[in-house]
């Protein structure tokens, strides 16, 4: 790889500025994901100026997580808060990391083209490995079918012609048969 001498942190001085700049624009809850998965990638590709190697952003650009990250923004409609993000450190960083602000302009065109996610099929093996992204403990069991467990709650699923069948269990306690009727009326309006 070549030179990289930016001072510049790509979490810290680029991603949570833009992100804290357009918060009035996103729900708390997104603000929270988008910064946990950018927090998550950093431990795993080292790319933090403080002990890390920033030229790293460029293996962090090429993989599942940042598809991931993609998929999310797809999903909770905040592509542009990753494209604004892309901008500003392609311009933070054609000066002093020309191979970093390369990478991220590549990005940058991929994300407006569409072509950014690695795999847009709805598989057995994309399905757990998005849920483990997560953070999620996904135990597989027979054929295409997995369980996962949480504090309370249970779900299993089977992928299948392309969709994901599911059964969510929730435990809980309830002091009244009213109580169980509310409870049960929320999770048939989910």
């Amino acid at each position: 790889m070549s030179f990289c001498t930016t001072r510049r942190d790509f979490l810290r001085h680029i991603v949570n500025r833009v992100i804290s700049e357009s918060s009035a624009r996103i729900p708390v809850s997104v603000i929270d994901d988008f910064k946990n998965k950018f927090a998550r990638a950093e431990d795993k590709f080292g790319f933090s100026v403080f002990g890390g190697d920033p030229r790293k952003i460029v293996d962090f650009l090429s993989s599942e997580e940042w598809a991931d990250i993609v998929d999310y923004a797809r999903t909770t409609n905040t592509l542009w808060l990753l494209e604004a993000i892309l901008r500003r450190a392609a311009e933070e960083y054609k000066q002093d990391c020309p191979v970093v602000a390369s990478k991220v302009s590549e990005a940058l065109e991929a994300l407006g083209k569409g072509v950014a996610v690695v795999e847009s099929e709805t598989s057995f093996d994309v399905v757990v490995r998005k849920l483990k992204l997560h953070g999620l403990k996904v135990e597989v069991k027979e054929g295409e079918c997995a369980e996962v467990e949480q504090p309370l709650m249970k779900v299993k699923l089977c992928v299948s012609e392309g969709r994901i069948n599911y059964t969510i269990c929730k435990e809980g306690k309830v002091s009244t048969v009213e109580a169980l009727l509310t409870v049960m009326q929320k999770i048939r309006e989910i």
